[in-house]
């Protein structure tokens, strides 16, 4: 593993006077709600709401910061925690580099410790509350799937009905968030494979991206666009709403950041393997994925030769999610 044992000095990450590294925990009741804390007056952004969680000392694992914060924090006890997505946000006062874990048990019932309110809430109702910029993107990928298809080009198969055919068998295998990406197809020829896409997308509640104009995208219903790295290059402000979500392809710490800049929601980070869409780039190691991983103001997805089962060796670098065909290995 490279998040789970790694200490702080090691991280990839080097704290300082105005960089820190925080570790948060998502912990969930029974109904699926999400346990907030406000910040106390006195402190950095104090008012706002954020995951419970704290600043990691020097020598601690990011485990083991989470376990000790929330133990003074909000008395709760945790034996174990597992990484779920992480950033580095730069604020005018620090620049935090935040590692949230998902936490599934615990002891104790949780209270605010410091005198600070606690409160469970709903995904959606987490959108409405103030909290820091840092925590957007990270609400918005707790509502998808972390495992994003990205579908062959429609003209690499014999027929409309065999591309329609094969995003079918990607919602009965259980995916939930699909992109479609279609480079060969005429302007309207992808409206209309598009609109019957979403209408497959929506009869089993999933989430889809269109790989192609962000007002195409509102016109079929997707829920988002992706940009590949010649249309970020173009990209000057975010091309949706904050409903709607927006993610990109990055290859380095220059496009990662040129993401944040435009207000994207997550980055698909490649190649981890060779790939004929982006010969110039990689293959990596994940070590070299978490080094990235480190710089990104955004979630981050692993693509590029990837596989559904590579899920957890992108948590454990830094990761969100996975993004590519996504066939499982054998």
């Amino acid at each position: 593993m490279i998040e789970e044992g790694v200490r702080v000095q090691d991280s990839g990450f080097r704290g300082g006077a105005d960089r820190i590294v925080v570790a948060a925990g998502v912990i969930r009741d029974a109904d699926d709600r999400l346990l907030l804390a406000q910040r106390p007056a006195g402190k950095h952004l104090a008012g706002l709401w954020e995951f419970p969680g704290g600043k990691c000392e020097p020598g601690e694992s990011p485990h083991q910061a989470l376990a000790r914060e929330l133990e003074e924090e909000v008395g709760i006890q945790i034996a174990a925690s597992r990484p779920l997505l992480s950033l580095t946000h730069a604020y005018p006062e620090k620049t935090v580099r935040l590692l949230i874990r998902e936490v599934r048990h615990w002891q104790g019932q949780p209270h605010g410790r410091e005198g600070q309110p606690l409160q469970w809430t709903s995904l959606d109702q987490a959108g409405l509350l103030p909290m820091p910029e840092a925590d957007r993107p990270m609400l918005k990928m707790l509502a998808v799937d972390p495992r994003l298809v990205i579908t062959p080009d429609p003209d690499e198969l014999s027929s409309a009905d065999d591309f329609l055919a094969y995003w079918q068998h990607c919602l009965d295998a259980g995916f939930r968030f699909l992109q479609l990406r279609a480079p060969s197809l005429s302007s309207n020829r992808l409206a209309d494979l598009a609109e019957r896409c979403g209408d497959l997308v929506r009869a089993r509640g999933a989430r889809w991206l269109l790989d192609g104009p962000a007002d195409l995208a509102v016109l079929c219903g997707a829920d988002g666009v992706h940009l590949d790295a010649g249309s970020l290059d173009q990209t000057r402000r975010r091309p949706l709403p904050e409903n709607m979500l927006v993610g990109v392809s990055c290859h380095d710490a220059d496009t990662l950041a040129k993401a944040g800049e435009i207000g994207a929601d997550f980055v698909c980070l490649s190649p981890i393997d060779s790939t004929a869409s982006s010969p110039e780039y990689g293959p990596w190691e994940w070590n070299d994925f978490a080094s990235l991983c480190a710089q990104s103001p955004l979630p981050v997805m692993a693509a590029g030769g990837i596989r559904a089962d590579d899920l957890d060796r992108s948590r454990e670098a830094g990761g969100f999610g996975v993004a590519g065909m996504l066939e499982s290995k054998s």
